[in-house]
């Protein structure tokens, strides 16, 4: 059964990253910003915080595939398991990675800006076909490319939690989902309390494994009929967190969790907000997400060299370059994603 507040995450998340993108890389920020100074500096400077959306929603729906197989007593093979998930995230971000380029190598035969790049490099091409361009600190060829890696880092460190957890029996003392709890939540308080306060460790997965691991406990709650124990328990551990080291992503985190712990009690009120038009956003967040980049590099090369300046002018081409985006994203998803 769908889940309507993931649908509305999803497209809320997935359009603030599109703008906060926008505003960050192109020309047109300016002019708009000296407008709506307020609205859009907020987006420009905090908007990058809605990833932990993703994260959580992320941690969510791997419990739920995770807790199904142990509770129906398959084996968890870690390899097949990566490898699918390897390849969901891959094909349609080797696309994005290829348009990305195309885009900029034709942008800058129109005009020069600080987003237009070179050619890459074998070297670059083969740590992004690979999704390890962060870990062999190469340079990344389009804009939030770092959450790829960082989605299939978490979710193989889960399979491998889950495995751990078969594998051993719930270490002869718990049944293995009990197991497979403890361990994720074990890690998820590391990573709150320690390992997220270093950002030297960003670009591996147990950084973000606070925000993946309360989407995981999230869905034991719904599972277990758990909801108002753990909503206390999520609440108490941000709470400690934050006292340790104030971080404002926490904030957004902790919300998201709340709102998917509780999605099966608010689905009717969500449902009839959530129509076509949103569900079909969330389905095509990801794709959304991985695509817009090159397209905004070259709307700017476009921009600059129609000398647009005037606000109505910059106004109608950020709207044409995000809705751009968006089709181009609905693209991706059908040529691409939905196929896999």
């Amino acid at each position: 059964m769908r889940n309507s507040t993931i649908d509305l995450l999803k497209a809320l998340a997935s359009q603030i990253i599109v703008i906060h993108h926008l505003l960050l890389y192109t020309p047109m920020s300016p002019v708009l910003q000296a407008k709506w100074p307020d609205l859009l500096g907020f987006i420009a400077d905090e908007g990058r915080y809605v990833v932990q959306i993703f994260l959580v929603i992320g941690g969510f729906l791997a419990a739920q595939s995770m807790f199904g197989l142990l509770s129906k007593a398959r084996d968890v093979a870690v390899w097949p398991l990566f490898k699918k998930r390897f390849l969901r995230l891959a094909k349609p971000f080797w696309v994005a990675i290829a348009v990305a380029v195309l885009l900029s190598w034709l942008g800058g035969r129109i005009a020069m800006h600080a987003e237009v790049s070179d050619l890459p490099s074998f070297t670059q091409l083969l740590a992004h076909a690979f999704l390890l361009h962060d870990i062999v600190e190469v340079e990344a060829l389009s804009a939030g490319v770092w959450y790829v890696a960082i989605d299939l880092q978490l979710y193989l460190l889960l399979a491998l939690i889950t495995w751990i957890s078969q594998k051993t029996g719930g270490f002869k003392l718990l049944q293995p989902t009990s197991a497979l709890l403890l361990l994720a939540v074990a890690v998820t308080i590391a990573s709150l309390l320690v390992w997220n306060r270093n950002a030297e460790h960003d670009e591996w997965a147990w950084y973000f494994f606070g925000a993946y691991g309360l989407g995981i406990a999230a869905h034991w709650a719904q599972r277990e009929n758990k909801v108002g124990l753990v909503s206390l328990l999520m609440v108490s551990l941000l709470g400690i967190a934050l006292w340790v080291e104030w971080r404002e992503r926490l904030l957004l985190t902790g919300l998201t969790a709340l709102l998917l712990i509780n999605s099966t009690r608010i689905e009717r009120f969500v449902a009839v907000l959530i129509q076509g038009p949103v569900r079909w956003l969330g389905d095509i967040s990801y794709s959304v997400f991985l695509i817009h980049y090159g397209i905004a590099v070259f709307a700017s090369s476009v921009v600059i060299a129609l000398g647009l300046s005037s606000f109505a002018e910059i106004l109608a081409a950020f709207v044409m370059t995000w809705v751009v985006s968006v089709a181009a994203g609905w693209v991706l998803y059908r040529g691409v994603e939905q196929k896999i």
